[in-house]
């Protein structure tokens, strides 16, 4: 079995994924970690902040993640080189933009970083690949609560409940133009 969990940075991917994953007695594996850690990418670039961004080798990672086997919680904002027919569910964070900016922000991202984020998560370009892939089994998860609460919520999902999908409203762009432009 095969959870994958994916959102804008600052959803609260990780979070979320090593809960679950003690919950459910599954091995939690974060992309990123795994990429970087065994070099799963072809090429290093930089990215709006000029920190590093890894072109990663989607085929090696597959590989890579086939070679874990048994239960897992895959969470990264890149999950779409799972096969769909190996994943379970895949939960999709959201995040008011309030909230994903005091998240970004305290992880060090700089604002054209933020803002890009923010701009893909409200036209829903990060949701909206993962249907396109793996069509029903995304589940839209807000993580704008406590971890208890979306770990409960996270078990509902992959027990079969659906949670409908934030359509972001005036108010988020709003606070995306106030930040942002």
């Amino acid at each position: 079995m095969i959870i994958l969990v994916s959102g804008a940075p600052g959803s609260g991917k990780t979070t979320l994924a090593k809960e679950l994953s003690k919950k459910l007695g599954c091995k939690h594996v974060s992309v990123t970690e795994l990429v970087v850690k065994e070099k799963l990418y072809l090429d290093v670039e930089k990215d709006e902040c000029g920190k590093p961004l890894y072109v990663v080798d989607m085929d090696r990672l597959q590989e890579r993640l086939e070679e874990e086997g048994g239960c897992l919680v895959v969470e990264g904002v890149v999950v779409d080189f799972v096969p769909p027919e190996k994943v379970k569910k895949v939960l999709y964070l959201q995040a008011p933009p309030k909230v994903l900016i005091e998240r970004m922000e305290s992880k060090g991202y700089c604002k054209e970083k933020i803002c890009s984020n923010l701009e893909a998560e409200l036209v829903g370009a990060y949701l909206q690949m993962l249907r396109g892939y793996y069509g029903d089994k995304v589940v839209c998860l807000r993580s704008d609560m406590g971890v208890e609460e979306l770990l409960e919520n996270a078990l509902r999902a992959v027990g079969c409940e659906r949670f409908p999908c934030t359509a972001w409203g005036q108010k988020d762009f709003e606070e995306y133009a106030r930040y942002c432009l």
